[in-house]
């Protein structure tokens, strides 16, 4: 059996279909249709997956003290991510409580920002992102425990390497999800100490690093039914992988994970399916972009077309897993383009996802534009057209 991937633009709001199609060849038929057997139960799941979540102090400094805090960041975008069976973000921020809110080149957030989080669907994030130290090994331990208050699942690093190593998992409707997650790197140094916080790494062009994820995979495999993994890697700002993300990318697809996740880039990298030998595929989001950040900043309708522009640019990934007859596959998938705008919310003005069809749709019929409405609008129709040629394959503008 093989898997044939389409891109399709549907006409219902602005959504992209990417597709992955079963072929299989016909059997000839009988003379006698035999009795067919009683139908099984068919399951199906989404799972949405969502890039960078960055802290910079120019959207910390707006939000802090705000009545609704964190939870103005994601008003826009709630109804796409609490659809799924399950969402997926990369935080990259620590969150200690513990020492004050901070920004790059050390990110750390307060707590009501996993709160805000869960609220609006995300049930599980990767910690292992170049960020993962930046409050030291005491604040990556705050980070975890402030995630398990909140309620939110972690992947990619631990109290410990055993912890760190160990899959994390969640059911849903009898379909277990193995997560699994690895940095290139940390930008704070690890502890030496043997019994000290770890994050996962997969170092660029290491063979034993490699080994070790896909040994991870396979072990995974064993007991899950899809097994996601999500990848910090690649160089901020290149809209294409590397060698190594594709080498990386099929042994780790190869070792049976069904799902892999990109991050770090802050800009999108294309979204494409892999085969093994045994002829399972996986699909691969080399980088989702950012969900959220003000590495846009500056960018209007006047300078829409700048390099910068495309750090605003992320997608919402939605994967579609079907079990039937006691076997799970991923079936299609979809991406709807998002991006963070700077957008006045009452009397303050802050950086926020926005689901772009929607935000079109609803500038497109108000029943009267400003002028800056129109010039937000040609913005968003801009990038809109952008993401969906990126990832369609098309020659950018």
């Amino acid at each position: 059996m093989s898997i044939c991937c389409l891109l399709k633009q549907m006409s219902a709001g602005f959504s992209i279909l990417f597709a992955l199609l079963f072929l299989s060849t016909c059997a000839r038929q009988s003379e006698v249709a035999p009795r067919q057997p009683p139908r099984e139960e068919r399951t199906e799941l989404v799972i949405a997956a969502i890039g960078d979540v960055m802290m910079p102090l120019s959207i910390q400094s707006v939000v802090v003290g705000q009545k609704d805090s964190y939870g103005l960041l994601f008003e826009k975008v709630v109804s796409d991510l609490i659809s799924a069976d399950i969402a997926f973000a990369n935080l990259e921020t620590t969150v200690d409580h513990t020492v004050p809110v901070s920004g790059y080149p050390k990110f750390n957030a307060r707590p009501d920002l996993l709160a805000a989080l869960k609220k609006a669907g995300v049930g599980i994030v990767s910690i292992a992102n170049n960020h993962a130290m930046d409050a030291g090994p005491d604040g990556l331990i705050r980070t975890i425990d402030n995630l398990e208050a909140a309620g939110i699942r972690y992947t990619g690093a631990g109290r410990t390497q055993v912890e760190a190593e160990r899959a994390t998992t969640a059911t849903i409707r009898g379909v277990t999800i193995a997560f699994l997650g690895y940095t290139y790197g940390t930008n704070q140094r690890l502890p030496r100490k043997k019994n000290g916080p770890r994050v996962n790494i997969l170092r660029p062009e290491s063979e034993d690093d490699l080994a070790h994820a896909t040994e991870a995979v396979r072990k995974a495999r064993t007991s899950a039914d899809l097994v996601v993994v999500s990848l910090h890697w690649s160089d901020e700002y290149r809209t294409n992988p590397t060698a190594w993300q594709r080498r990386a990318a099929s042994d780790l697809v190869e070792a049976g994970a069904d799902v892999i996740l990109g991050h770090h880039p802050h800009v999108l990298q294309p979204v494409e399916s892999l085969t093994a030998r045994n002829g399972r595929q996986g699909l691969v989001a080399f980088s989702l972009g950012n969900f959220i950040s003000s590495q846009n900043q500056g960018i209007t309708h006047e300078n829409k077309e700048h390099a910068r522009a495309l750090r605003g640019d992320g997608i919402i990934l939605n994967i579609f897993a079907v079990r039937e007859k006691g076997k799970t596959s991923i079936v299609r998938a979809e991406f709807r383009p998002t991006w963070t705008l700077r957008d006045k919310v009452g009397e303050i003005v802050l950086y926020r996802p926005v689901d772009l069809a929607r935000e079109i749709t609803r500038l497109e019929t108000m029943p009267k534009r400003t002028r800056e409405d129109d010039k937000i609008l040609k913005l968003l129709s801009f990038r809109m057209k952008v993401i969906t040629d990126s990832l369609m394959g098309k020659a950018a503008p």
